[in-house]
């Protein structure tokens, strides 16, 4: 698609966005600015832009997908993300706020370090945000890159240098608070184009009682709660979905960016809010595309992703075009979010984690300098490594919530939880999650009852940092600094 009007939007999406970003630099002061945003926005501008961070491409393109392929059995994943959101502000946000009056904290691993009194636990989760980070960018790549590709008429590798050279240089430029600033816009676009493909979808099919009637004539199991999936696969996702975005990073280092402890109260309220607006897409497109499919508009689908191109293809030029700016918002606002919280792991959190720290200038010199390697390496990986990014890809969200979720849900909320038991959960996180990949990659195998291993694997990491907590003494109960009970206990 490259018709006048849809290059006209998403070349001034790409021009305002650009805009957004370089001006970020006027809000960077300190190195805690450039890698966490510390104190620089009020509860709206964060709110929208956490929400915009975890609707990632996956919510705009694998949410449709699902729900043509599987039916009714992928929205207990994005009705249960809103969950996530409340959860978090309430049960994690404010320790994270509290404990960031009394400390210079602009990092997950600076947080854990402050609660576990640990090298240790610092170089371990920056070694694991690394990973997933790369994990991540690699498989936005290809994915921006055809977006960007069919949108203006041009080849892959142009497009792909258009996308992530755009982030990249916004990004570099200022950090965490140009990913922030950046992933408020793109957050108010896509809930727009949310709020218009609900409209047009609705209108298309004739309403809900025309869209689902038509469906469950055909297949009733589309509309059933469980849709095709298992009871044990629906469980694991409402749990996963509505816990494991507590792990998340890039939802919990936007809690440094809240000027005040006290804007903790509406964050809930608006990022939940939006990501549930948002999922009207996620929703809509899907049913929409199964009903177009159904009436025989459209051949069938060879790959369930195709929901969402087809359902584009039905809508008013004007309409497709922000819908497709809202899909470019989804994916940007997740890749600058991931870069600057790699970034801030190589330069600030591992040097520290092996007793070395680098002058705040230079922070921020070789902040900009990592955010251009690692912004090439993640495009390098993502358009040669496509089966490594498949793997790595599995990892990712599976890592970041089995190992962040217990040091967050458990230690800022458990005096007893204890450094050992940290260690214990990260590494065993690592281990099962590799395990997993390996068993269902190479080997071929499946666990039963389509479970989904990474579930197994927060469960697991959850046990394991409260059982060895119960057995060791490392920074809990009395070991810990007045700072951090008092954020416990508040």
């Amino acid at each position: 698609m490259s018709d006048p009007v849809t290059v006209a939007v998403v070349i001034g999406y790409f021009v305002l966005t650009f805009a957004i970003g370089v001006y970020a630099v006027k809000r960077v002061k300190t190195a805690e600015h450039y890698f966490g945003a510390s104190k620089l926005f009020g509860a709206f501008v964060t709110s929208i832009a956490a929400f915009a961070s975890i609707m990632s491409g996956f919510g705009f393109v694998g949410g449709p997908g699902l729900v043509y392929a599987l039916g009714a059995t992928s929205l207990w994943i994005t009705l249960a993300a809103p969950v996530s959101f409340g959860l978090g502000w309430f049960i994690i946000g404010k320790r994270v706020r509290l404990i960031a009056e009394t400390r210079t904290i602009a990092t997950l691993p600076d947080l854990a370090a402050a609660r576990f009194k640990s090298d240790a636990v610092r170089g371990l989760l920056a070694i694991g945000l690394v990973l997933g980070v790369i994990a991540y960018l690699g498989t936005q790549v290809m994915a921006g890159g055809y977006v960007v590709s069919g949108l203006l008429g041009v080849n892959l590798e142009t497009a792909i240098i258009i996308i992530f050279g755009i982030t990249m240089v916004y990004t570099a430029v200022a950090g965490m608070a140009a990913s922030i600033l950046t992933d408020f816009f793109q957050g108010l676009i896509m809930v727009v184009a949310a709020i218009g493909v609900l409209i047009f979808a609705l209108t298309m099919t004739g309403g809900t009682e025309g869209l689902f009637t038509t469906i469950g004539q055909k297949d009733p199991t589309l509309i059933d709660p469980l849709g095709r999936g298992t009871w044990v696969l629906v469980l694991m996702w409402f749990f996963v979905f509505a816990l494991g975005g507590l792990g998340q990073p890039h939802l919990a280092t936007k809690f440094y960016a809240l000027k005040s402890h006290r804007d903790l109260k509406w964050g809930a309220l608006i990022s939940g809010g939006s990501y549930m607006l948002s999922s009207l897409l996620w929703i809509f497109v899907g049913y929409a595309a199964l009903w177009l499919v159904i009436g025989g508009q459209i051949p069938a689908l060879q790959k369930p992703d195709q929901a969402a191109i087809a359902f584009l293809g039905q809508l008013p030029t004007w309409m497709s075009a922000l819908v497709y700016a809202g899909l470019l918002a989804a994916i940007m606002s997740t890749a600058s979010g991931f870069i600057a919280i790699g970034t801030a792991a190589i330069v600030r959190d591992l040097p520290m984690a092996f007793g070395k720290e680098l002058d705040i200038s230079k922070q921020m010199w070789w902040g900009r300098v990592v955010t251009v390697l690692l912004s090439v390496f993640a495009v390098v990986l993502g358009y040669y490594g496509k089966y490594l990014v498949a793997i790595l890809g599995a990892l990712g969200w599976g890592y970041f919530a089995s190992a962040t979720l217990p040091l967050l849900a458990v230690g800022l909320n458990w005096k007893r939880a204890t450094r050992e038991g940290a260690i214990a959960s990260l590494s065993v996180a690592l281990l099962l999650n590799i395990g997993f990949l390996f068993y269902e990659k190479v080997l071929g195998m499946k666990l039963p009852y389509a479970m989904p291993s990474y579930g197994v694997s927060i469960i697991v990491a959850l046990l394991v940092m409260i059982a060895v907590s119960l057995f060791t003494k490392g920074a809990a109960e009395d070991d810990l600094d007045p700072d951090i009970r008092a954020a416990i206990e508040a």
